[in-house]
């Protein structure tokens, strides 16, 4: 399955390609800002861990420098 999101610029176009999605046998469904920032966050999250595990310690040692 893949995801697709549509910025829609007017209500008019949000309620034409809802229907358009449904006609065409699709889900379609309007995400709430939150929802979208969630999404961003996850991405960021998963796109930033590069490396291994890091203790409390090593952490707490970097940020008093």
């Amino acid at each position: 399955m893949e995801t697709m999101v549509i910025d829609v610029k007017s209500k008019s176009d949000k309620i034409f390609i809802r229907q358009f999605a449904k006609r065409m046998g699709y889900k379609a469904r309007v995400l709430q800002l939150e929802e979208i920032e969630d999404i961003a966050l996850g991405k960021a999250i998963k796109e930033g861990r590069k490396g291994d595990y890091v203790d409390r310690e090593t952490v707490m040692n970097a940020l008093r420098k």
